[in-house]
Parts: structure tokens; sequence; C-alpha cells
């Protein structure tokens, strides 16, 4: 089974989608879990996902407090406010995309790609909901999700640019502080899966080496495909001609969205190799190596506003996807579980 693009509109949802195939189909009593899966999923949860949760909880709640600052201060101060509130915004995305470039664990189960991360930004849904005037987390849970998360504050903060006192501020501040708290239980979801006891939690370890390595592949199709190749086709085949529409664009932000999605992809990498090789894989581990320095070149080189420039990195993460899907994952022992019938 291949990763579909219907699984690229729903990520979160294909994770569950998979993690309930993967339940129903493996043994009634999983295996021992090699002590290579242990260190990997350790290294991974300990020293990568749950400080990244953490980072993403400190920048989130940071940005309440610039939103707040600019929302309650004098109209006099507005412009350096709305600049700071902006730079705020820019950190806890990028510690977002640094978290969720490969989405596991909590940030499946929460189904937060959708609920923080909805694109494409719908102006309209942002508008009708700052007139609706909701205030705290009950309000807040009636507000569809297209009009709340980083894509929304982005539209807010750059295009609405709202002035202290006024409703799409307060607006503003609630959004902020719902993603402040969302982010708080994604971090302290991390922090307790960090603590599992891998080697003797065979079921729970099982789950998580499979959701660990189809997520892995689902997040480089997804940079790859979707928030790469998708747009640029779709500019290069409009009726008139036109700038690709990449997220993050309206802040400017794609290319650093890039980079931080890339960085969870390139790092998850080192645990993997280790694994590989403690399996008697080595030479796979070293093609793993090489595909990965590969695409950092490209990445490196890769520019939103010269789509020329763009080319080789759609074609080196296609590598490294090919790569996981026909490789690595069975030398790990892991399922590639998406369909064409999972996902929205």
């Amino acid at each position: 089974m291949t990763l579909s693009h219907s699984c690229l509109r729903g990520l979160a949802a294909c994770g569950a989608a998979l993690l309930a195939s993967v339940a129903l189909a493996q043994p009634a009593e999983p295996p021992v879990p090699q002590a290579s899966t242990v260190e990997m999923l350790s290294r991974a949860y300990g020293q990568q996902f749950a400080p990244r949760a953490a980072a993403f909880s400190q920048e989130a709640t940071r940005l309440v407090g610039a939103v707040d600052a600019l929302c309650n201060g004098a109209p006099a101060e507005a412009a350096t406010g709305l600049s700071t509130a902006q730079d705020q915004w820019r950190s806890t995305a990028t510690a977002w995309d640094r978290l969720t470039g490969v989405a596991v664990g909590p940030v499946v189960k929460r189904r937060a790609l959708t609920a923080l991360d909805f694109n494409p930004t719908r102006p309209a849904t942002i508008e009708r909901a700052i007139q609706s005037a909701p205030h705290g987390p009950e309000q807040m849970e009636r507000i569809g999700t297209p009009a709340k998360g980083i894509p929304a504050l982005e539209w807010l903060l750059w295009s609405a640019k709202p002035a202290p006192q006024t409703p799409a501020c307060r607006y503003t501040q609630q959004v902020a502080q719902e993603l402040a708290r969302e982010a708080g239980t994604l971090a302290a979801g991390f922090e307790a899966q960090a603590r599992t006891d891998w080697a003797n939690a065979h079921r729970a370890t099982f789950l998580a080496l499979q959701e660990l390595v189809n997520q892995w592949l689902g997040g480089v199709e997804r940079l790859r495909w979707a928030q790469i190749d998708k747009p640029l086709k779709a500019a290069e085949t409009a009726t008139q001609k036109k700038a690709p529409a990449f997220t993050r664009a309206l802040s400017g932000q794609t290319g650093a969205s890039w980079a931080a999605q890339w960085e969870a992809h390139r790092s998850l990498g080192e645990p993997v190799g280790a694994a590989l090789q403690a399996r008697g894989q080595g030479e796979l581990a070293a093609k793993l190596q090489g595909v990965l320095a590969r695409t950092d070149q490209a990445l490196a080189t890769a520019r939103p506003d010269q789509p020329a420039t763009l080319a080789p990195a759609v074609d080196a993460l296609g590598a490294l996807k090919k790569l996981i899907e026909a490789e690595i994952a069975p030398a790990l022992d892991v399922t590639i579980g998406f369909s064409d019938g999972d996902g929205d």
C-alpha cells in the first residue's frame, strides 16, 4: 500500500486510521521489541519530540503575551506591538513545524495538524468569527477550525493588522490563547509518552514503531507534494500567471517552514540509521545518510520565490520517500499502512 494524496489532506486522520488497522492486524501478543527499536523510540521521543513539544508550548505562551501587549496597548504603540507579535508568530510557527514535520503521538491522537494548521486560510470565516466575539474556551470550541490556529493568526497579524482595543484584536487574543492551551496539552502528552518503558510495553512499542515510520514517510510526502510540488504545478497550469500558493506565504515564512519540517525529517534519520546499523543493515544505513545529505543540499538552495530551484528538492524528497517505503520499513519490520481508502 502506498501513501495517497487523499491521506495528505488529512494526515492526522490517516495516522489514526493506521493505528486502528495496525492494532487489528497485530498478533495477540506482540513480539518482544528488539533493543534497536527500544533505543530508536527512546531517542526519538526523549531527545526530539518531547523537547520540541515543550518548545512549541513555550513559544505559543510567548505569543499570547505579545498579542496581549498589542491589543491592550496604546494606539500610538500599535506599530511596534504588531511587529513584536509578528516576530513571535514566526518563532511559534517554526517551533510548530519542527514538531509536526513528523506528526506522531499526541499530534495524531488530537488531530492537531487539522485543528491548529488548517489550510488554505479562509478570511471570510475568520471575519465572521470576529463578529461573533467569542470569549473563553467553551465559546471558542464553537468556532470552526478554519478560523483558528496558526494560519488564522497569520492572516490576522499580516492582513487584518488588528488595532488595539478592537473586536479583531480581541479575537486575535482568543485564538492565541486557544493555541497556547492546545500546545500545553500536546507538550504534556509528549512528555508522558517519552516516559514509556519501551522495552516492556510490547503493544505500545509495536504501535509506536509502526506509527513512527509511517508518519515519517507521510511527512516527507506532505512536504514534497502538498507543500512544494502541488502549489508549483497549480501555478504552472493556471490560465493566468500567478505565484504558487505556498503555505506561510503571507508572512514570508514559507522557506523557514520547509526548513523546520526538513529538520524534523533529517534528525529522525539519526536514530533510524543507528537502528539499521544495530540490525546488521550497515549498507542501508549508509544509503540513508547519502539520501539525507543530498536532500539537505537540494533544500538548502530551494527558494519559494524562484520556482526553478524547487525541482531538485522535489526529486530528493521523492527519493527519500521511496527509500523509506521500499527498504527501510521492511528492514525495521514495519508495514506501510496507508491506502487510498484512508484519510478525509
